[in-house]
């Protein structure tokens, strides 16, 4: 990472804490660099560009690599911010946390949001003020031979994604996801190319699509990373075919474990898994929110 140099601080009540200029932002891509959202630095800086990123670091001494957290809208809603990433421990990492949200709520935003958390992180920013919004279910699956069929009556094409299915690709998903959780163009790209080895497939009939699925492959591990099904196709075998299919892909790139997650109360999609031989594992996950109410409760 190369050398960050201070600028003039930005007025935070946090001494020490300023936020990073645009033309800095370049500087913060080796750190996040392989993070959960962030697979290559194109993505990253369009991110920044287009969907009010924003960077805050902890400046002073000669660290070429400081604590900083950095955020940005949550997909396509300006009225919501999420920390993406969040590099700092203990008492640093706390007033990270709250010159982000002091400067999110300043700006207009009605709620900040991590990323999904495990149990310590939980607790870390429950004692900060957070409220957990979601409960995620982890699931997996060790990959053995199996048929491909999907047992789907109405006859239905499984095929690769390609660019001028996007626009259709996310009204589909609109249909199949609640406001909170549907993709933006942006968040649909991060997702499709998160893994080292990624598949985007469709599921289409009579000229319509019915469904969508993106999966990648990490070495021995792969991930069902999204499964959109149409709301007026539920219940037909889409998901399912395309679970099939999918997992065929993965294991034939070198998985041998495929995991996946969902919502605890999204009990259509933890059937599904559950009949496809997926068994949830012990640890979930959890995303948390905090709003301007909670900062004045806990200042």
């Amino acid at each position: 990472m190369v050398q960050i140099i201070a600028p003039e601080t930005q007025g935070h009540h946090d001494a020490g804490i300023v936020e990073a200029n645009p033309d800095m932002f370049k500087a913060f891509w080796p750190a996040v660099r392989g993070s959960y959202f962030f697979r290559n630095r194109r993505l990253y800086l369009d991110f920044m560009r287009s969907s009010g990123g924003r960077v805050f670091y902890v400046a002073g001494g000669s660290c070429s690599n400081p604590p900083f957290i950095l955020l940005g809208n949550w997909r396509s809603r300006a009225d919501i911010t999420a920390l993406w990433h969040v590099r700092g421990d203990g008492v640093i990492k706390k007033r990270l946390v709250r010159v982000a949200a002091s400067s999110s709520f300043a700006a207009g935003s009605s709620r900040l949001v991590t990323k999904p958390l495990g149990g310590y992180e939980t607790e870390e920013y429950t004692r900060w003020g957070f409220e957990t919004i979601y409960r995620i279910v982890l699931l997996e699956k060790h990959l053995r031979r199996e048929s491909d069929s999907s047992g789907v009556e109405a006859p239905i094409e499984i095929m690769r994604y390609r660019k001028r299915y996007q626009d259709e690709v996310l009204k589909l998903d609109a249909t199949a996801f609640d406001d909170f959780w549907r993709l933006d163009a942006h968040t649909l790209e991060a997702v499709a190319t998160s893994c080292y080895h990624n598949t985007f497939l469709l599921a289409q009939q009579d000229g319509e699509v019915l469904g969508y699925a993106i999966g990648g492959a990490n070495g021995r591990f792969g991930y069902l990373q999204r499964l959109g099904i149409h709301a007026g196709h539920h219940g037909k075998g889409v998901g399912e075919a395309l679970t099939r299919r999918i997992t065929s892909i993965l294991r034939n790139m070198g998985a041998a474990v495929l995991m996946v997650n969902t919502q605890e109360d999204n009990e259509a999609a933890l059937g599904l898994y559950r009949k496809l031989g997926f068994e949830t594992m012990p640890d979930g996950r959890f995303i948390m929110q905090h709003t301007p109410e909670n900062l004045e409760r806990t200042t």
